[in-house]
């Protein structure tokens, strides 16, 4: 607890000292034209949540469960990218009702102390924030503008206007998608930026998981805000909030339709965030490997610690009543954060498409895991 505490002060005393570090903010003249804003925003302006021919009943059917994370892999001129995305019990144009409001963000927008817009012309503004940044005991000011473009009721990108970012990196989206009735909205918040602050891009560089983190804990906050003010706007006008009793089951769901889960996971990665207590996770990756090849690799688990960060040993303890059980010893180093710890699971393993495990733990219901593989052409979904 004491190390905690002091990592998160002395993590608060140099986030406090990186105004004093950056240098001067630069300003970013507005496009003029429609060519110059898909020229400036060319990192999201084709990057959409659903790839080509990929059916929207898979989002849906995801979304019914928890939220969804997606890590894009490969956008145009940034490393990497990433997405939050929420299912809103209230109909499309509600929703992007909601997202394009600037003006009354500070009401419902987490560590938004203040937000206008500037129309330009039809569907282009620029919006200018002032954000107080709140973890725990650190809290630090931010101000910046950025400009938005507005393809309503769908979708509205942003880029870099001016302020505390660096080589005009402070690009974003938000994109729209109807449920298959029509009554709900699948919606989806992206953010991308590079901070001035030499510091703190010192910091990233030696924790880059600390920058994704950021980014991925920034979206999420807002999509959730969004969900929030938007269903409570359609209740207001005298709208019916649509909830499902239950969401089809996780492995229907993973299945039902593998082409289009392909055509998802051949962008990046993607997190399920299930609407559960404790919460449970399921992490997508699309393998070039066949279904043999994979199931070699997922099931040989002794050798995780060759390649898997974090995993120092795991032995095998003999047959539990189930079917195997191995000892796992765990040593997590996230920078500012350092911890271990060690577990014994029980499987019940069906080569080679399913392996289940249960963690006993005191005093507790068991916690519970899956490796899930799903063969499509000659390479594999691997879910976990």
């Amino acid at each position: 607890m004491k190390r905690l505490f002091s990592g998160a002060l002395i993590l608060g005393v140099l986030l406090f000292s990186l105004q004093a570090l950056a240098d001067e903010p630069k300003i970013a003249s507005p496009p003029k034209n429609k060519e110059e804003i898909i020229q400036r925003m060319k990192v999201t302006y084709n990057q959409h949540i659903l790839p080509q021919d990929a059916s929207p009943l898979v989002l849906e059917h995801l979304l019914e469960i928890g939220e969804v994370i997606i890590f894009y892999d490969n956008p145009p001129v940034v490393d990497w990218m990433s997405a939050a995305g929420i299912l809103i019990n209230a109909p499309i144009e509600i929703v992007f009702e909601t997202i394009t409001d600037f003006d009354h963000y500070s009401e419902f927008v987490p560590m938004t102390e203040k937000a206008v817009a500037h129309k330009i012309y039809d569907n282009f503004y620029q919006v200018d924030y002032q954000l107080n940044v709140r973890l725990a005991i650190i809290s630090y000011k931010m101000n910046y503008g950025v400009y938005h473009y507005h393809r309503p009721p769908y979708r509205s990108d942003w880029c870099y206007a001016w302020g505390d970012f660096e080589n005009n990196m402070c690009i974003g989206f938000y994109e729209l998608i109807p449920t298959a009735d029509g009554k709900r909205t699948m919606a989806f918040y992206s953010v991308y930026s590079q901070p001035r602050s030499r510091l703190l891009r010192y910091i990233y560089s030696k924790n880059p998981v600390l920058e994704k983190l950021i980014n991925v804990s920034t979206a999420t906050l807002v999509i959730r805000a969004i969900k929030q003010e938007a269903e409570k706007r359609y209740k207001e006008q005298g709208g019916k909030i649509t909830h499902l009793s239950k969401p089809k089951p996780i492995f229907q769901v993973l299945e039902e339709d593998p082409e289009s889960m392909k055509k998802i996971l051949a962008q990046g990665k993607l997190l399920l965030l299930e609407d559960t207590s404790p919460v449970y996770v399921t992490a997508g990756s699309l393998v070039k490997a066949d279904l043999k090849e994979s199931w070699k690799v997922i099931s040989n688990f002794p050798r995780y610690p060759e390649f898997i960060p974090g995993v120092k040993s795991v032995d095998c303890l003999g047959w539990g009543e189930k079917g195997p059980k191995y000892h796992w010893e765990i040593d997590m180093d996230l920078g500012i954060f350092h911890y271990k710890y060690g577990y014994d699971a029980e499987y019940v393993i069906k080569a080679p498409y399913l392996a289940r495990w249960t963690i006993p733990i005191k005093d507790k219901p068991p916690a519970e895991g899956f490796w899930k593989l799903i063969p499509v052409d000659s390479q594999t979904l691997i879910f976990n």
